[in-house]
């Protein structure tokens, strides 16, 4: 938000910079998206000490449309389960990038046991925890957290920030994309949406870096014009009311307010 100039990508450290540029040179094929988990069960007890009030979560619709306009293997519903996803990851040996829209829930007491919430089953609580994260192997050019405060975690002073990034670049990202507070459905979708026509064409067309294609999707977000389409079901529930839509040059920008795009960062390798 504060150098609009500029490409930006966030690292743990030097050295940890340097062990990531190994993986430079690779490259993955297809993108693995998983959207719109099956939140119509009663909530596991772990997962209902970190959502506000003890209740359920809320669905995500747009996430849905989201996981299918990104991803060549989609898991939506009832396969968007922590199973689901490990058996989807061991079927390629390196992806593209493996996209995760769903509800993150942070735990900043035991940054450990923040999560991921998929679709709970009788072999699984739905929580696909930091802890989980460690020991899976997950290869893949890119990770993208299309959740809420998927950047945030506990700070360490011998560690640093230990969270769902931190867990996702040990388990084989180099890249991970994530966000600082609690984002708005709709926004994310067309966002996301818009960073995988400039990453990753279609077409078969050389890309954008991941830190371009992050800068050009958040510009695009701030200067869209035109009507927002509104999911039925419910959106992700934001850090503070949404701003009252802003009139730019030549029609309504709904989403020009740094919040509906600025919560967006990269970590790990910028191209």
């Amino acid at each position: 938000a504060l150098l609009p100039g500029s490409e930006v990508a966030h690292v743990p450290s030097g050295t940890t910079y340097g062990l990531l540029m190994t993986e430079r040179e690779r490259q993955g094929e297809r993108v693995l998206s998983v959207g719109d988990p099956d939140y119509g069960v009663p909530l596991h007890p772990r997962a209902l000490a970190v959502v506000r009030g003890g209740r359920n979560l809320t669905p995500l619709p747009s996430t849905r449309t989201e996981a299918v306009r990104i991803g060549d293997v989609v898991l939506l519903g009832r396969e968007a389960s922590e199973p689901g996803f490990a058996a989807a990851v061991k079927k390629r040996p390196r992806w593209r990038a493996v996209h995760l829209a769903c509800h993150g829930l942070i735990d900043s007491e035991r940054p450990m046991f923040s999560s991921l919430a998929l679709t709970p089953g009788a072999d699984s609580d739905g929580l696909l925890t930091v802890l989980e994260i460690f020991r899976m192997l997950i290869p893949a050019d890119l990770v993208v957290l299309s959740a809420c405060e998927t950047a945030t975690g506990r700070l360490y002073r011998s560690e640093g920030i230990i969270g769902l990034t931190r867990a996702f670049m040990f388990a084989g990202a180099p890249r991970v994309i994530c966000s600082l507070w609690k984002v708005d459905d709709e926004a994310t979708r067309a966002l996301m949406v818009k960073f995988y026509e400039l990453w990753n064409p279609r077409d078969g067309s050389p890309g954008l870096g991941a830190a371009a294609a992050l800068k050009k999707a958040q510009e695009y977000i701030r200067t869209y014009e035109g009507p927002v389409p509104r999911a039925e079901r419910g959106e992700r529930e934001p850090l503070v009311p949404a701003p009252t839509p802003i009139e730019g040059r030549g029609g309504e920008r709904p989403w020009e307010h740094p919040y509906y795009w600025a919560a967006w960062v990269l970590w790990g390798l910028p191209t």
